[in-house]
Protein backbone atom coordinates (compact mmCIF):
# COMPACT_ATOMS: atom_id res chain seq x y z
CA UNK A 1 0.00 0.00 0.00
CA UNK A 2 1.32 3.41 -0.96
CA UNK A 3 1.78 5.73 2.05
CA UNK A 4 0.84 9.24 1.05
CA UNK A 5 1.84 12.48 2.66
CA UNK A 6 -1.77 13.01 3.74
CA UNK A 7 -1.79 9.71 5.61
CA UNK A 8 1.40 10.65 7.45
CA UNK A 9 -0.04 14.01 8.44
CA UNK A 10 -3.29 12.42 9.67
CA UNK A 11 -1.40 9.87 11.78
CA UNK A 12 0.75 12.63 13.20
CA UNK A 13 -2.27 14.75 14.14
CA UNK A 14 -4.02 11.78 15.72
CA UNK A 15 -0.97 10.91 17.83
CA UNK A 16 -0.45 14.54 18.85
CA UNK A 17 -4.11 14.80 19.91
CA UNK A 18 -3.81 11.62 21.97
CA UNK A 19 -0.70 12.98 23.68
CA UNK A 20 -2.44 16.28 24.40
CA UNK A 21 -5.47 14.49 25.93
CA UNK A 22 -3.16 12.48 28.19
CA UNK A 23 -1.35 15.65 29.28
CA UNK A 24 -4.68 17.40 29.88
CA UNK A 25 -5.85 14.51 32.08
CA UNK A 26 -2.60 14.55 34.09
CA UNK A 27 -2.75 18.34 34.49
CA UNK A 28 -6.38 18.05 35.68
CA UNK A 29 -5.37 15.46 38.28
CA UNK A 30 -2.54 17.73 39.48
CA UNK A 31 -4.84 20.74 39.82
CA UNK A 32 -7.68 18.87 41.62
CA UNK A 33 -5.70 16.21 43.45
CA UNK A 34 -8.30 13.71 42.20
CA UNK A 35 -8.01 10.95 39.64
CA UNK A 36 -11.78 10.87 39.15
CA UNK A 37 -12.81 14.17 37.58
CA UNK A 38 -15.04 13.04 34.72
CA UNK A 39 -17.43 10.06 34.47
CA UNK A 40 -15.31 8.75 31.62
CA UNK A 41 -12.17 8.64 33.79
CA UNK A 42 -13.28 5.41 35.50
CA UNK A 43 -17.02 4.53 35.41
CA UNK A 44 -16.58 1.64 37.86
CA UNK A 45 -14.55 3.78 40.23
CA UNK A 46 -17.19 6.53 40.05
CA UNK A 47 -19.91 4.07 41.09
CA UNK A 48 -17.78 2.94 44.05
CA UNK A 49 -17.08 6.56 44.96
CA UNK A 50 -20.79 7.46 45.00
CA UNK A 51 -21.58 4.38 47.10
CA UNK A 52 -18.84 5.21 49.60
CA UNK A 53 -19.95 8.84 49.86
CA UNK A 54 -23.52 7.70 50.53
CA UNK A 55 -22.30 5.38 53.28
CA UNK A 56 -20.14 8.14 54.78
CA UNK A 57 -23.02 10.65 54.78
CA UNK A 58 -25.35 8.12 56.42
CA UNK A 59 -22.68 7.30 59.00
CA UNK A 60 -22.23 10.97 59.86
CA UNK A 61 -25.99 11.31 60.37
CA UNK A 62 -26.11 8.28 62.66
CA UNK A 63 -23.06 9.49 64.62
CA UNK A 64 -24.74 12.88 65.06
CA UNK A 65 -27.94 11.17 66.29
CA UNK A 66 -25.93 9.04 68.70
CA UNK A 67 -24.03 12.02 70.10
CA UNK A 68 -27.26 13.96 70.58
CA UNK A 69 -28.91 10.99 72.29
CA UNK A 70 -25.95 10.39 74.61
CA UNK A 71 -25.90 14.05 75.67
CA UNK A 72 -29.68 14.02 76.21
CA UNK A 73 -29.45 10.88 78.36
CA UNK A 74 -26.48 12.17 80.35
CA UNK A 75 -28.49 15.31 81.13
CA UNK A 76 -31.37 13.08 82.21
CA UNK A 77 -29.06 10.99 84.40
CA UNK A 78 -27.63 14.12 86.03
CA UNK A 79 -31.16 15.29 86.89
CA UNK A 80 -32.00 11.85 88.30
CA UNK A 81 -28.81 11.88 90.36
CA UNK A 82 -29.67 15.29 91.83
CA UNK A 83 -33.20 14.06 92.52
CA UNK A 84 -31.81 11.00 94.31
CA UNK A 85 -29.62 13.20 96.51
CA UNK A 86 -32.65 15.31 97.41
CA UNK A 87 -34.60 12.19 98.34
CA UNK A 88 -31.77 10.94 100.54
CA UNK A 89 -31.58 14.33 102.24
CA UNK A 90 -35.34 14.31 102.82
CA UNK A 91 -34.99 10.87 104.38
CA UNK A 92 -32.17 12.05 106.67
CA UNK A 93 -34.27 14.99 107.82
CA UNK A 94 -37.26 12.72 108.46
CA UNK A 95 -35.16 10.34 110.57
CA UNK A 96 -33.86 13.33 112.49
CA UNK A 97 -37.39 14.62 113.04
CA UNK A 98 -38.44 11.23 114.47
CA UNK A 99 -35.89 11.22 117.27
CA UNK A 100 -38.37 12.80 119.70
CA UNK A 101 -35.80 15.26 121.00
CA UNK A 102 -36.81 18.16 118.74
CA UNK A 103 -38.79 21.11 120.01
CA UNK A 104 -41.37 22.93 117.92
CA UNK A 105 -38.79 25.33 116.47
CA UNK A 106 -36.47 22.50 115.42
CA UNK A 107 -39.32 20.59 113.78
CA UNK A 108 -40.37 23.72 111.93
CA UNK A 109 -36.80 24.20 110.64
CA UNK A 110 -36.66 20.58 109.44
CA UNK A 111 -40.02 20.96 107.72
CA UNK A 112 -38.93 24.21 106.06
CA UNK A 113 -35.84 22.51 104.61
CA UNK A 114 -37.93 19.68 103.18
CA UNK A 115 -40.22 22.31 101.66
CA UNK A 116 -37.17 23.85 99.98
CA UNK A 117 -36.17 20.40 98.73
CA UNK A 118 -39.60 19.99 97.18
CA UNK A 119 -39.16 23.28 95.33
CA UNK A 120 -35.84 22.01 93.98
CA UNK A 121 -37.57 18.85 92.77
CA UNK A 122 -40.07 20.96 90.84
CA UNK A 123 -37.20 22.66 89.02
CA UNK A 124 -35.54 19.30 88.31
CA UNK A 125 -38.81 18.00 86.86
CA UNK A 126 -38.46 20.72 84.21
CA UNK A 127 -34.81 19.94 83.39
CA UNK A 128 -33.90 20.77 79.80
CA UNK A 129 -31.27 19.66 77.34
CA UNK A 130 -30.92 22.67 75.10
CA UNK A 131 -34.55 23.60 74.52
CA UNK A 132 -35.92 20.09 75.12
CA UNK A 133 -37.54 19.08 78.42
CA UNK A 134 -36.11 15.66 79.22
CA UNK A 135 -39.06 14.38 81.30
CA UNK A 136 -41.87 15.58 78.99
CA UNK A 137 -42.14 12.62 76.63
CA UNK A 138 -42.42 13.94 73.07
CA UNK A 139 -43.93 17.23 74.26
CA UNK A 140 -40.40 18.58 74.69
CA UNK A 141 -41.18 22.25 74.04
CA UNK A 142 -43.46 22.61 77.07
CA UNK A 143 -42.41 22.35 80.71
CA UNK A 144 -44.01 19.16 82.07
CA UNK A 145 -44.53 20.46 85.61
CA UNK A 146 -46.71 23.45 86.45
CA UNK A 147 -48.05 24.64 89.77
CA UNK A 148 -51.83 24.63 89.76
CA UNK A 149 -53.96 27.52 90.99
CA UNK A 150 -56.45 25.18 92.68
CA UNK A 151 -55.35 24.44 96.28
CA UNK A 152 -56.94 21.00 95.94
CA UNK A 153 -54.84 20.33 92.82
CA UNK A 154 -51.56 22.19 93.37
CA UNK A 155 -49.46 20.10 90.98
CA UNK A 156 -50.08 19.66 87.24
CA UNK A 157 -48.25 17.52 84.67
CA UNK A 158 -48.23 18.33 80.95
CA UNK A 159 -45.92 15.62 79.61
CA UNK A 160 -47.01 12.55 77.65
CA UNK A 161 -45.91 8.91 77.77
CA UNK A 162 -44.55 8.66 74.20
CA UNK A 163 -40.92 7.89 73.41
CA UNK A 164 -38.54 10.03 71.35
CA UNK A 165 -37.22 7.46 68.89
CA UNK A 166 -33.84 8.14 67.29
CA UNK A 167 -32.34 6.20 64.37
CA UNK A 168 -28.91 4.85 65.34
CA UNK A 169 -28.35 2.59 62.32
CA UNK A 170 -30.18 1.56 59.17
CA UNK A 171 -33.66 0.52 60.30
CA UNK A 172 -32.69 0.49 64.00
CA UNK A 173 -34.19 3.01 66.43
CA UNK A 174 -33.85 3.50 70.17
CA UNK A 175 -35.79 5.63 72.69
CA UNK A 176 -33.82 8.68 73.74
CA UNK A 177 -35.96 9.52 76.76
CA UNK A 178 -37.32 7.65 79.75
CA UNK A 179 -40.90 6.47 79.54
CA UNK A 180 -42.75 9.54 80.74
CA UNK A 181 -45.37 7.33 82.34
CA UNK A 182 -42.73 6.16 84.81
CA UNK A 183 -41.56 9.71 85.49
CA UNK A 184 -45.06 11.17 85.77
CA UNK A 185 -45.90 8.37 88.21
CA UNK A 186 -42.77 9.27 90.19
CA UNK A 187 -43.52 12.97 90.33
CA UNK A 188 -47.34 12.96 90.26
CA UNK A 189 -48.39 9.50 91.42
CA UNK A 190 -51.14 7.18 90.16
CA UNK A 191 -54.82 7.37 90.95
CA UNK A 192 -56.31 4.25 92.47
CA UNK A 193 -58.63 2.26 90.19
CA UNK A 194 -60.28 -1.14 90.29
CA UNK A 195 -57.25 -2.62 88.53
CA UNK A 196 -54.46 -0.41 89.86
CA UNK A 197 -53.31 0.47 93.34
CA UNK A 198 -52.93 4.15 94.02
CA UNK A 199 -49.45 5.63 94.26
CA UNK A 200 -48.57 8.99 95.76
CA UNK A 201 -46.38 11.35 93.75
CA UNK A 202 -43.20 12.75 95.24
CA UNK A 203 -44.56 16.31 95.39
CA UNK A 204 -47.59 15.26 97.42
CA UNK A 205 -45.39 12.93 99.49
CA UNK A 206 -43.10 15.78 100.55
CA UNK A 207 -46.05 18.15 101.06
CA UNK A 208 -47.55 15.62 103.47
CA UNK A 209 -44.19 15.01 105.12
CA UNK A 210 -43.79 18.73 105.81
CA UNK A 211 -47.14 18.77 107.62
CA UNK A 212 -46.34 15.56 109.51
CA UNK A 213 -43.04 16.97 110.80
CA UNK A 214 -44.60 20.27 111.82
CA UNK A 215 -47.26 18.38 113.73
CA UNK A 216 -44.77 15.88 115.16
CA UNK A 217 -46.81 12.95 113.77
CA UNK A 218 -44.39 10.04 114.22
CA UNK A 219 -46.65 7.42 112.59
CA UNK A 220 -47.04 9.54 109.46
CA UNK A 221 -43.27 10.04 109.35
CA UNK A 222 -42.76 6.26 109.56
CA UNK A 223 -45.02 5.76 106.55
CA UNK A 224 -43.25 8.56 104.68
CA UNK A 225 -39.89 6.87 105.24
CA UNK A 226 -41.16 3.73 103.54
CA UNK A 227 -42.56 5.77 100.66
CA UNK A 228 -39.26 7.65 100.31
CA UNK A 229 -37.41 4.33 100.04
CA UNK A 230 -39.75 3.23 97.24
CA UNK A 231 -39.13 6.49 95.39
CA UNK A 232 -35.37 6.10 95.78
CA UNK A 233 -35.60 2.57 94.34
CA UNK A 234 -37.61 3.95 91.39
CA UNK A 235 -34.84 6.48 90.73
CA UNK A 236 -32.14 3.81 90.89
CA UNK A 237 -34.09 1.71 88.38
CA UNK A 238 -34.45 4.69 86.03
CA UNK A 239 -30.73 5.47 86.28
CA UNK A 240 -29.92 1.84 85.54
CA UNK A 241 -32.04 2.02 82.37
CA UNK A 242 -30.30 5.21 81.27
CA UNK A 243 -26.85 3.78 82.01
CA UNK A 244 -27.49 0.65 79.94
CA UNK A 245 -28.70 2.73 76.99
CA UNK A 246 -25.75 5.12 77.15
CA UNK A 247 -23.33 2.17 77.15
CA UNK A 248 -25.01 0.68 74.09
CA UNK A 249 -25.04 4.02 72.26
CA UNK A 250 -21.37 4.68 73.01
CA UNK A 251 -20.41 1.23 71.68
CA UNK A 252 -22.44 1.86 68.52
CA UNK A 253 -20.90 5.33 68.12
CA UNK A 254 -17.35 3.95 68.46
CA UNK A 255 -18.10 1.22 65.92
CA UNK A 256 -19.50 3.71 63.42
CA UNK A 257 -16.53 6.05 63.87
CA UNK A 258 -14.16 3.15 63.10
CA UNK A 259 -16.25 2.30 60.04
CA UNK A 260 -16.11 5.93 58.90
CA UNK A 261 -12.30 5.81 59.01
CA UNK A 262 -12.31 2.70 56.80
CA UNK A 263 -14.79 4.25 54.34
CA UNK A 264 -12.73 7.45 54.08
CA UNK A 265 -9.57 5.44 53.42
CA UNK A 266 -11.34 3.50 50.66
CA UNK A 267 -12.71 6.75 49.22
CA UNK A 268 -9.22 8.23 49.17
CA UNK A 269 -7.88 5.16 47.38
CA UNK A 270 -10.71 5.42 44.85
CA UNK A 271 -10.65 9.18 44.20
CA UNK A 272 -7.31 10.68 45.20
CA UNK A 273 -4.49 10.92 42.69
CA UNK A 274 -0.99 9.65 43.45
CA UNK A 275 0.67 13.03 42.98
CA UNK A 276 4.23 11.70 42.62
CA UNK A 277 3.07 9.22 40.00
CA UNK A 278 1.04 11.85 38.13
CA UNK A 279 4.00 14.27 38.03
CA UNK A 280 6.24 11.54 36.64
CA UNK A 281 3.65 10.56 34.02
CA UNK A 282 3.15 14.20 33.00
CA UNK A 283 6.90 14.63 32.47
CA UNK A 284 6.95 11.50 30.31
CA UNK A 285 3.92 12.69 28.33
CA UNK A 286 5.54 16.08 27.73
CA UNK A 287 8.69 14.35 26.47
CA UNK A 288 6.63 12.14 24.18
CA UNK A 289 4.73 15.16 22.89
CA UNK A 290 7.94 17.06 22.13
CA UNK A 291 9.38 13.97 20.44
CA UNK A 292 6.22 13.66 18.34
CA UNK A 293 6.51 17.28 17.25
CA UNK A 294 10.15 16.76 16.34
CA UNK A 295 9.33 13.61 14.39
CA UNK A 296 6.49 15.38 12.65
CA UNK A 297 8.79 18.14 11.50
CA UNK A 298 10.96 15.52 9.80
CA UNK A 299 8.03 13.61 8.33
CA UNK A 300 6.35 16.63 6.78
CA UNK A 301 8.98 17.69 4.22
CA UNK A 302 8.70 20.90 2.18
CA UNK A 303 6.62 20.40 -0.96
CA UNK A 304 7.14 21.89 -4.46
CA UNK A 305 4.51 24.47 -3.65
CA UNK A 306 6.55 25.58 -0.62
CA UNK A 307 9.59 26.10 -2.86
CA UNK A 308 7.52 28.01 -5.44
CA UNK A 309 6.37 30.39 -2.71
Amino acid sequence: MRVTNTMLVNDLNRNLNNNMRQMENSQRQLSTGKKLNLPSDNPGGLVNSLRLRTNINEGERYISNLGESINFMETTDSALNNTTQIMHRARELTVKAKTGTNDTGALRALADEIEELNDELKMLANTTYGTKHVFAGTNVTEAPYKEGEDPDNPHQWNGNDRSIEVEISAGITMPMNLNDKDMSHFFMGVEETEDTDGKEGVFDLLDGLVESIREGDSDAMDKALGDLDVKIDDLLSARSTIGARVNRLELQKNRLEDTQISYNELLSQTEDADMAKVIMELKMQENVYRASLSAGARIIQPSLVDFLR
